[in-house]
């Protein structure tokens, strides 16, 4: 008995070792999760410029319409357009595109800054048009705030020029500046579409076909840039294609470690635990556990007996009282039956 003891304590002094492993080793939910989850677009910040109105009911509010053309276009509202179609474009793409704003609404630069910080962008993109004191300084312009961004800017302006030659836009190229996104973490660039002090440029961005090729152009160099975007794209179809047949709870994210755990599952561990524990009772009282089903073994057989004799004597009864009715019969005399002869006088 004194070495079943030791064996047990010994069992229980493993367990807590062996759960913690299963715990720490077994599949974490981020494994798990990473199997059944989609990629995770990328995420790319528009911000269209300028945005806002005076209203007598608020006048205070800060507004900024922007440059504004030479033939009364207000930039914000064409900053707002283009910024529109790049979305619609990216989207298209499965980029996920964070709006600074998507109305004509006022938005500080600070604020357009820590939006596209917490949605974690990868790129930012300014929509802008430019104004001059010079009425025939004419063509696009890109910005970028840092030498970090410079690379991106140049890929933006090329993508720009070969997109809009067709519309007889000359290239201005790059240039440094915007310092409203310098402290940004990651490259950002400022698209001057046009000049609005230019007559021509003016024009051209009047009209619906120029605003969207800025918005081709502009995702064409963000996407020459950033190639994973459209690698990204097919794995989130490949995976959406494969996935379409299972069922939406299949899909779902592990959730088996309880927050701030690092990974850690408990539920292993119970388990574990437990099963170890079980084990070790067994083997502790193994001599009682054989009794017991020896005993309960006697049991389910005498009351398997029980059943069989009561259902055996059950049946015994019932032929006994068909033999009772049928002597009963036997023994009665035999009385003819009635007929309509009887009454008629021999």
């Amino acid at each position: 008995m004194r070495h079943h003891r030791a064996r047990f304590l010994h069992i229980l002094a493993i367990a807590p070792v062996a759960a913690t492993a299963a715990g720490v080793l077994g599949p974490t939910p981020h494994a798990l999760a990473a199997a059944s989850k989609a990629p995770a677009p990328i995420v790319i910040t528009v911000d269209p410029g300028a945005g806002g109105q005076p209203t007598r009911a608020h006048p205070n509010t800060p507004f900024d319409p922007g440059a504004i053309g030479t033939n009364g276009l207000l930039e914000k509202d064409v900053d707002l357009d283009v910024g529109k179609r790049l979305a619609v474009l990216l989207r298209a793409d499965l980029v996920d595109v964070v709006m600074t704003r998507s109305t004509d609404v006022y938005v500080s630069a600070a604020a357009r800054e820590k939006i596209s910080t917490q949605h974690r962008a990868a790129l930012v993109v300014s929509i802008h048009a430019a104004n001059s004191a010079n009425p025939a300084t004419a063509g696009s312009l890109v910005l970028y705030p840092s030498a970090r961004s410079a690379g991106f800017a140049q890929t933006l302006s090329d993508a720009l020029a070969a997109q809009l030659s067709d519309d007889g836009l000359a290239d201005g190229g790059i240039l440094l500046g915007d310092a409203a996104w310098a402290r940004n973490p990651v490259p950002a660039a400022t698209v001057e579409m046009g000049y609005l002090s230019n007559s021509t440029d003016a024009s051209l961005m009047a009209t619906a076909s120029f605003r969207q090729d800025v918005a081709v152009g502009v995702r064409n160099g963000v996407e020459a840039y950033m190639p994973s975007i459209i690698a990204r794209r097919d794995a989130i179809r490949a995976w959406r294609s494969s996935h379409t047949s299972m069922a939406p709870e299949s899909l779902a994210p592990a959730s088996a470690a309880l927050p701030g755990t690092n990974g850690f599952q408990f539920g292993p561990v119970i388990a574990w635990f437990v099963a170890i524990c079980l084990v070790g009772l067994l083997l502790l009282f193994r001599d009682a556990v054989g009794r017991f089903l020896v005993v309960l073994i006697a049991v389910v057989v005498r009351l398997i007996g029980g059943v069989m004799w009561l259902r055996r004597a059950a049946i015994r009864r019932r032929r006994r009282r068909r033999r009772v009715r049928t002597d009963v019969r036997l023994e009665q005399p035999y009385q003819r039956s009635g007929s309509v002869y009887d009454d008629i006088p021999l």
